[in-house]
C-alpha cells in the first residue's frame, strides 16, 4: 500500500530532478529515497521515471501521477493545519529570502515560527530576487519572500510587505540636500544590478519618471553599495534600514528629488500545483512580522534554535 513517505519522495525526486538532492531535501539517505521509489513504482504497470539520463525525469504517466501525489499531499497539509497540534507538525520548510530580509525582520519571522511549529525544520537560501525565483521553479523552495518584479502563471504571489527606498550620497559630499532633475541626471548612480529584482525596479523607476542617467554603478550587495556611496563615488538607492545606522553616525545623508524614492512590494511566492494552508500560513507569518524598516540589531533579540543549514 503506498505510503505519505513514497509519495514524499516521489515528488521531491520530480522537483529536484535526482534522488541525491531528494535525500538531502528530505532529510534522509539516497538509498532510502530509492528504497521508497521502487516500492512506490511496483504499485503502476509502467515506469514513472525515465533512468536513462543522468537525471531522474518523468514519464508520461509520471507527470500524471505527479499531479495526483501533489494534491494528496497537499490536502494532508490542510487536514494537519486545520484540525491538527501545531506542535506535532513535523516537516521541513526550504525558504528562500533575499538579503534585505536577512538585515531586517528574518530573525523574528523564524522565532514565531519555531513558536508555531515547535518541530519545524528550516532550510534556508539567501539570495537574490531573480535566484530565488529560479529555485521555485526548479523545486528547490517551498516558499521565497522576493521582490514583486517576476510574473509566473505556475506561481501563487502573496503579499508580504514593502520597503522604502530613499537617495543617499557621502556626508563629505558638497551636493546640497535637495537636487533638481537636471542636477540628479549628472550624477554616478549606486544602484541594484539588473539581475536582482531590486535592481530591475529601479531601473524602471527611473525608465518611468524619464530619467537618463550619466553614469550607473551596479552591485547586487547592499553593503557594497553603502560603503561605495560612503567613499563618495555617488548617490545611491538604499532601503532605509541600509542607510539608517550610516546616517547615524555622520557617514551618509539623504538627498531629496522632487520625484521621490522608489518603493517595492515584496510578496511570498509558492507553486499553485504544491500550496496548502501551511504554505498561507507562513506567509501570514511573514506579512505579520515584515517590518523593513528596521535593522535586526535594533530589535529585541529572539531565541531561534538552528534549524537548518543556509547558504549565501
Amino acid at each position: 500500500m503506498t505510503t505519505f513517505r513514497e509519495l514524499e519522495a516521489f515528488v521531491a525526486v520530480a522537483d529536484t530532478g535526482s534522488f541525491e538532492r531528494a535525500a538531502r531535501s528530505l532529510a534522509t539517505s539516497q538509498s532510502n529515497v530509492s528504497r521508497l521509489i521502487s516500492d512506490f513504482e511496483g504499485t503502476f504497470q509502467r515506469p514513472l521515471l525515465n533512468r536513462e539520463q543522468r537525471s531522474a525525469r518523468l514519464t508520461l504517466e509520471g507527470q500524471e501521477v505527479l499531479r495526483i501525489a501533489r494534491d494528496v499531499l497537499r490536502q494532508r497539509a490542510n487536514l494537519t493545519e486545520r484540525f491538527g497540534d501545531p506542535d506535532l507538525v513535523t516537516t521541513t520548510l526550504r525558504l528562500g529570502v533575499t538579503e534585505l530580509a536577512a538585515l531586517t525582520w528574518l530573525g523574528r519571522f523564524l522565532a514565531q515560527l519555531r513558536e508555531r511549529y515547535a518541530r519545524i525544520r528550516v532550510e534556508l537560501e539567501v539570495g537574490n530576487s531573480t535566484t530565488l525565483h529560479t529555485s521555485m521553479r526548479d523545486g528547490r523552495l517551498d516558499i521565497a519572500i522576493v521582490a514583486d518584479v517576476i510574473r509566473s502563471i505556475d506561481m501563487a504571489r502573496l503579499p508580504v510587505g514593502s520597503v522604502k527606498f530613499g537617495w543617499y550620497c557621502a556626508s563629505t559630499s558638497g551636493l546640497s540636500d535637495e537636487l533638481t532633475l537636471s542636477e540628479f541626471e549628472h550624477q554616478t548612480l549606486l544602484i541594484q544590478g539588473s539581475a536582482s529584482g531590486a535592481g530591475s525596479l529601479l531601473s524602471q523607476w527611473l525608465v518611468d519618471k524619464g530619467i537618463r542617467a550619466a553614469n550607473i554603478i551596479n552591485s547586487d550587495s547592499l553593503a557594497a553599495l553603502a560603503g561605495i556611496c560612503a567613499a563618495g563615488l555617488g548617490l545611491a538607492s538604499l532601503p532605509r534600514a541600509v542607510a539608517l545606522d550610516p546616517v547615524e553616525r555622520g557617514v551618509l545623508r539623504e538627498v531629496n528629488l522632487s520625484i521621490g524614492a522608489p518603493e517595492m512590494k515584496f510578496i511570498a511566492l509558492v507553486r499553485i500545483d504544491a500550496i496548502s494552508a501551511f504554505h498561507r500560513a507562513v506567509a501570514q507569518l511573514a506579512s505579520e512580522s515584515c517590518d523593513f524598516t528596521t535593522p535586526f540589531h535594533r530589535t529585541r533579540p529572539q531565541s531561534v534554535e538552528p534549524t537548518g543549514g543556509a547558504s549565501c
